[in-house]
């Protein structure tokens, strides 16, 4: 933000730092509004804190002096020593968080900490630039700077609010930027990193760092402590003061504070040093590899490359290596993404170490290419193991350029003769990528390397780059579906992933379960084929996959998304859900598409925080601008005050279509008394400009579904009477007319023409049927659907028609009212032909219920509907039937939230559902809680 000029001050002959701002910041800055910040900066007096002498402006450009300081910056020291001895950072720490003290005390906030900005001068720490963050952010003409939603300031150390783009930070950002450095001068790097600005910023927003106390043992407990609470993501958690902040490091300041020993001290730490040297031979005897380290797991390091031309290969033989190496006999390597996220410095043992101890593999690979003539390379490599702190063997390979690939393969034979000395190898595998076309190689490492940058466009050109060139390229195939799923206007997706799965020969073991997943995912999108044994195989790979690799954020966010789609024949809970997903956010928070459906089951367990968080994390990431505003949004929905705001009106005014798709999508599942969600699907159904991810005749559905989950019967009956909503939503008007919302001759007509064109909304209609008592209707369907069972084309329709013929003997029963038999039926059905069918399902845990088998409904009604979009309705009275059936068996910590949501989705219900309401206030009083 500053160029830098070493002057001399000619009146006193001393020399000073001019920091000049540069023209394209100067034109938008207010000279006089600068100059008055900086004042203020200037009138802070503290031995820790370097002032400003003077400021102004010369021909248009601003300008401020401070002292020349002739030691080194923090960052310096940082670079060339890693972490810091611990009593010079506990030192440093308290030194300017004194600092940071007196500027609060005098209203100040820095809003830059970093270590660019502390100097050290001998043993004294001086903090610089003050105010200069304030000066600019305070006098830049029309607020652009913060428009954005990006705060000033340095991505590494920015405050959650900061990054998140709040104006009104206070001392408490600078309290979270101090332990941050805190953090990086005692672990020797910083508890957040990415490749990118954006995802540095994501992971403040989300992830949570290693416990200082693992990383460093020997920090101070009050120290390790402070710095931890200082990092909460929410500012009222943190350490509230700076004063706060150094009081607590001030013991470990003092003892650390050195002191003559006397000759009794020096005797016995030398008599330490001695055991403590007998103990570490006794553990290295016994062990091999210190605790946490895997020695079957490997991480390729990047290589160091210092030819501009083989640039790809700095990554791309991590690519190549990792999946050559992994699966060979017990050997399993850190996913490339990982890799690329933990590495800093330089390809030697103390960066080779730092890696080793951050991902928990005994061995790492590093080394450098460089080029040896016109087209010649040599490259070198060494094995490493992080236990021993040695080399296990040193490499060095010969070749062209232009065949990388053999001497890649070369390479990986070296390593494994090496580490077969000790581990059952058997036979080498190469080429595991899935292409012997050198051309298609490089552009699919190409296009992974913008992948692990969420740089989509440009993954998915080389990813298509690749398959052009090598049409069975399987890794290419797979990459392209996952990029499309983040470009919602191309749906081929299924056609790659069907693609890939048949070429799922000769991979790697991960890329091998990978595939097999977004094969199985293919093919349950597509329909083909009957869906719960596909469900049964896709969870069984996914936990396998998860099993072999517990670290791999991919791993992780495909099984979060198995879980979230519902594609698991068992429900899983919301709160596993979501940790799923943060788990994949914190091995790789630059990866997008794993925060949109964070925002949504943080939002549905009450956690609006999480969600802002999650939102915040996610637009730092830059994605697609109906994205990026639909974030904005959903941060100030969920804000106290902020859905009724000004700010809010003006955006839903002029929000294009796709953003207020994707937004009412998102907080669909929010129960808040203003109806929000409602609020938005009213404003879909007026024709809006800007509908390009999604066609807005498409939307029509939202309304119905809306009005039905928070109970606004009549005008959910009004919005789907006479449109294709009502068919092409089979299940929305049998669950009207279920609640008498409907007039029942209408609908009779509707639903006999749905049996007569053997419509599939007739399954959802039996129940109306057996409610009315028409055995002849259901009789009708059931022979129809037996008929139908024998010929649909597709697998998927006959197993439905099967379902329905079988379901229909069942609703006879119920017609007729012969709870034996209907349970007996239900008993029999083949649910697994139908996993949608919740009314069904519910049905029989309201039978069971009724009949006194409380625990055998509780155990149905623990799963959370299987896709309970089309059933609204259903889902709500799901829930309170849990509610009655788990207060019934004692369970009352199990009730109550159950019947919290229906009280709060329905706290404005049409009257036909108010009774519903009723029982579970009294509910909720009779347990001792009550509605929020």
């Amino acid at each position: 933000m500053s160029r830098l000029f070493l002057a001399t001050e000619a009146s006193l002959h001393r020399q000073v730092v001019i920091k000049l701002l540069p023209p394209e910041f100067a034109s938008e800055v207010s000279a006089t509004r600068f100059r008055q910040e900086i004042e203020v900066a200037a009138h802070l007096q503290h031995t820790n804190i370097l002032p400003v002498l003077t400021a102004g402006a010369k021909d248009d450009l601003l300008f401020y002096v401070m002292p020349f300081v002739p030691g080194e910056s923090l960052r310096h020291r940082l670079t060339r020593e890693g972490k810091l001895p611990v009593t010079d950072a506990v030192r440093i720490l308290h030194e300017i968080a004194d600092a940071l003290a007196h500027a609060h005390a005098e209203g100040v906030i820095h809003r830059d900490i970093k270590p660019e900005n502390i100097l050290l001068l001998g043993s004294h720490a001086v903090l610089t630039d003050f105010g200069v963050a304030r000066a600019l952010a305070e006098s830049r003409s029309g607020g652009r700077l913060t428009d954005t939603g990006l705060a000033l300031g340095t991505p590494g150390y920015m405050s959650p609010e900061q990054a998140a783009g709040e104006r009104n930070v206070d001392a408490r950002a600078d309290v979270y930027a101090l332990a941050v450095v805190g953090y990086e001068m005692l672990a020797g790097f910083p508890p957040f990193a990415g490749p990118t600005a954006q995802a540095v910023i994501a992971a403040h927003l989300t992830a949570t760092p290693k416990p200082l106390t693992d990383v460093r043992p020997e920090a101070p407990p009050e120290v390790a402590s402070a710095i931890a609470r200082a990092l909460a993501k929410d500012p009222n958690a943190r350490l509230r003061t700076a004063a706060e902040f150094r009081d607590t490091c001030g013991a470990a300041h003092r003892r650390a504070s050195p002191r003559r020993p006397s000759r009794r001290v020096g005797i016995a730490a030398a008599i330490t040093v001695v055991a403590v040297a007998v103990a570490a031979v006794a553990i290295l005897l016994r062990s091999k590899a210190p605790s946490g380290l895997d020695p079957d797991l490997v991480a390729i390091a990047p290589f160091d490359v210092l030819a501009p031309t083989l640039e790809l290969w700095h990554e791309g033989l991590v690519d190549v290596l990792s999946r050559n190496l992994d699966g060979a006999g017990p050997l399993r390597t850190v996913s490339p993404t990982v890799v690329v996220r933990r590495w800093s410095g330089r390809a030697d043992p103390t960066s080779a170490k730092e890696l080793g101890r951050k991902t928990g593999a005994q061995v790492v690979v590093f080394g450098g290419i460089v080029a040896a003539g016109p087209d010649s390379v040599r490259l070198t490599a060494t094995v490493f193991d992080v236990g021993s702190g040695t080399a296990l063997a040193e490499l060095e390979l010969h070749g062209t350029a232009a065949r990388m690939d053999r001497l890649s393969d070369s390479l990986t034979v070296g390593v494994l003769r090496e580490l077969g000395r000790t581990r059952p190898i058997g036979a080498v595998r190469l080429a595991s990528l899935g292409s012997t076309s050198l051309p298609a190689i490089k552009a699919f490492l190409r296009g992974e390397q913008f992948y692990r940058r969420a740089v989509w466009d440009s993954a998915l050109v080389y990813a298509r780059r690749a398959v052009a060139i090598d049409s069975n390229f399987t890794l290419a195939l797979r990459r392209i579906p996952l990029v499309l799923w983040w470009s919602i206007s191309d749906t081929s997706w299924t056609t790659y992933e069907l693609r890939a799965g048949a070429l799922n020969h000769g991979l790697a073991p991960r890329e091998s379960l990978l595939v097999a997943a977004d094969s199985l995912w293919g093919a349950l999108d597509q329909g083909e084929a009957s869906e719960w044994p596909l469900m049964r195989h896709l969870v069984r790979t996914l936990e396998e996959a998860l099993r072999r690799y517990p670290d791999d954020p991919e791993v992780w966010y495909l099984w979060a998304e198995m879980a979230y789609q519902h594609y698991s024949p068992l429900q899983i809970p919301v709160q596993k859900n979501l940790e799923a997903y943060q788990r994949a956010i914190e091995l790789d928070s630059a990866f997008g598409p794993a925060y949109e459906h964070a925002v949504d089951l943080a939002i549905r367990m009450d956690r609006l925080d999480w969600a802002r968080r999650y939102a915040g994390a996610e637009r730092a990431l830059a994605p697609a601008p109906y994205v990026a505003t639909s974030l904005s949004l959903i941060d100030k929905l969920l804000s106290p005050r902020g859905a009724q705001s000004p700010e809010v009106a003006r955006m839903l005014d002029t929000l294009s279509g796709d953003a207020l798709w994707e937004t009412a999508v998102t907080i669909r599942r929010w129960p808040d008394s203003a109806e929000t969600v409602l609020r938005l699907v009213r404003l879909l159904a007026v024709p809006r400009h800007g509908y390009q991810m999604t066609d807005s005749s498409t939307v029509g559905w939202a309304l119905p579904v809306v009005l039905m989950a928070r109970g606004h019967l009549s005008e959910a009956y009004r919005s789907l009477w006479g449109t294709r909503w009502a068919s092409e939503n089979p299940a929305l008007l049998p669950e009207l007319a279920l609640v008498g919302a409907t007039p029942a001759d209408s609908v009779a007509i509707v639903f006999g023409r749905w049996r007569r064109a053997n419509d599939p909304g007739v399954g959802a209609a039996l129940g109306w049927w057996a409610a009315r008592g028409d055995t002849a209707s259901i009789r009708d369907v059931a022979r129809r659907a037996d008929s139908l069972g024998r010929v649909a084309r597709k697998v998927r329709d006959r197993d439905f028609w099967r379902y329905v013929a079988a379901a229909s003997r069942v609703y006879v029963a119920v017609a007729r009212q012969d709870t034996s038999a209907a349970l007996e039926g239900f008993a029999t059905l083949p649910d697994s032909l139908c996993p949608d069918c919740v009314l069904d399902q519910l049905r029989k845990a309201q039978l069971l219920a009724r009949r006194g088998r409380n625990r055998e409904a509780a155990e149905l009604l623990d799963r959370e509907p299987h896709n309970p979009n089309p059933v609204p309705l259903t889902t709500v009275f799901w829930w309170l039937e849990r509610g009655r059936v788990k207060e019934r068996l004692g369970k009352n910590e199990e009730a109550i939230p159950a019947y919290r949501l229906v009280a709060d989705w329905w706290r404005n219900a049409d009257p036909e559902l108010q009774p519903n309401v009723a029982e579970a206030r009294a509910g909720l009083k009779r347990l001792g809680s009550k509605p929020q």
